[in-house]
């Protein structure tokens, strides 16, 4: 598992490098205001993209392990929802643009409505093909798509900000770069696994949407919690004060993209020992996963506070130093992802545990929130954020524990974490030998 999971690792790791370097130039380049308005165009995408995904592209990592001869079918059936879904979404939203925008106080929603609309469609899609791929455990093609569309969007749009300083065409040249790796993706898909070979057209939808819905609106309600404290400031703070407060909610996400790349490799292994009702190999793979995100999770947090003040000042300037203190709690919230109960609840389909749990911290957001906003501005926000999603997280490990009796630990063994470190050389040593064979036997 940890070798497959590493090839996505490193590359998700080398997509954000390349995307990490847009801000670094575009701070530079723009105002505060302006950049505050590119952040919040992120901002709207992952809310409207959380809001209404309904799990269709995760529930390819559930649905295509247990029935290879049918997985086209679950991919076109997903992208024939998520085509309807968003498309109807994007229509209410045009039929009321202004009374959103307004409520929001985001005029970037008004203002670049059509390429907000595009690009989220496109990324849905883009990911959908992803989760499709690595499904099948197709991990090298996820890999090159991901880098290659990476690097083609992000050098796609440092030259359109270098040559005209424009917002509108920077944001042009990003949906230019995400079509292209949409074409690249969508064309292996095609023409290597016959992804749209589909014989009997919505076969299943209505387990698909049953599964999803499930699992979608735990998602959901999951990314509304992890986003709202930034909404909750660009709604009372304008486009300037989100720029500095998104300066501090960058992230370098190493444990981020380490932890999606394990889960994407577990997912599908989680499924089958539940399909097998092999409650020890959920145990077993629940302890492996733990002990890799704790063996990477707890360095990467402690380094990421130590280099904090100079890494904010060597990204976003002096201007942007208000933005350390915001950046460094931030960094503590990362706790949350060293347990991810919603492994386990996915393949035991009981989604509805992640909903609830979700529902609650949606719920008592806002409140916590504000109390934090009035005690300390836009630190107490982060603050109050920071307590709320770390306790959530291990509020909803505790229930998946009392619900399905599989008791599976919070914390490793320190001895396991060491036992971690210590065999990364031997299996550096037998991935390079694979490695070797395989390169003879293609020769």
């Amino acid at each position: 598992m940890l070798n497959r999971s590493l090839y996505i690792f490193v590359s998700k790791m080398f997509s954000y490098g390349t995307r990490i370097l847009l801000p670094y130039f575009l701070v530079r380049l723009l105002t505060k205001t302006e950049f505050g308005t590119y952040r919040q165009f992120f901002l709207l995408q992952a809310l409207i993209t959380a809001l209404f995904q309904f799990g269709l592209n995760q529930g390819l990592f559930y649905f295509v392990p247990r029935n290879r001869e049918r997985a086209s079918t679950y991919f076109v059936n997903t992208l024939f929802l998520n085509l309807c879904i968003f498309g109807t979404t994007f229509l209410l939203i045009r039929w009321r643009l202004d009374d959103v925008s307004g409520l929001l106080h985001m005029a970037v929603l008004r203002d670049f409505f059509p390429q907000l609309a595009v690009y989220t469609v496109l990324i849905i899609f883009i990911v959908a093909g992803d989760s499709f791929l690595l499904a099948q455990q197709k991990v090298l093609p996820s890999v090159l798509a991901e880098v290659g569309g990476t690097l083609l969007t992000a050098g796609l749009t440092l030259a359109a900000a270098f040559r005209t300083r424009d917002l509108e065409t920077i944001i042009m040249a990003l949906l230019l770069g995400r079509s292209l790796h949409l074409l690249f993706l969508g064309s292996y898909i095609h023409f290597r696994l016959a992804g749209f070979h589909v014989y009997q057209f919505l076969d299943g939808l209505r387990e698909q949407v049953r599964y999803s819905i499930v699992l979608g609106l735990g998602g959901t309600l999951g990314t509304l919690v992890l986003r709202f404290h930034e909404l909750f400031v660009s709604r009372f703070y304008g486009p300037a004060g989100y720029a500095v407060y998104s300066a501090g909610c960058t992230e370098l996400p190493v444990l981020q993209l380490y932890m999606q790349s394990v889960a994407m490799v577990a997912l599908g292994q989680f499924a089958l020992l539940e399909k097998q009702r092999d409650w020890e190999g959920i145990r077993r793979l629940w302890r492996e996963v733990t002990v890799n995100m704790y063996a990477v999770g707890v360095p990467v947090i402690l380094l990421l506070l130590l280099v904090s003040k100079p890494l904010i000042l060597f990204l976003f300037t002096e201007k942007y130093a208000a933005a350390i203190a915001i950046f460094r709690i931030n960094t503590l919230v990362k706790l949350n992802f060293l347990l991810n109960a919603t492994l386990v609840l996915r393949a035991v389909n009981r989604n509805d545990i992640t909903v609830k749990t979700h529902l609650t911290m949606l719920l008592v957001a806002p409140f916590i929130l504000y109390v934090g906003m009035k005690v300390a501005g836009m630190v107490g926000i982060i603050a109050a954020h920071a307590l709320l999603y770390v306790g959530g997280r291990f509020a909803l490990m505790n229930r998946l524990n009392r619900i399905t009796g599989l008791h599976l630990i919070y914390v490793p063994p320190v001895r396991e974490v060491l036992g971690f470190y210590r065999s990364l050389p031997t299996r550096a040593t037998q991935w390079w030998r694979n490695r070797l064979a395989s390169q003879g036997e293609t020769s």
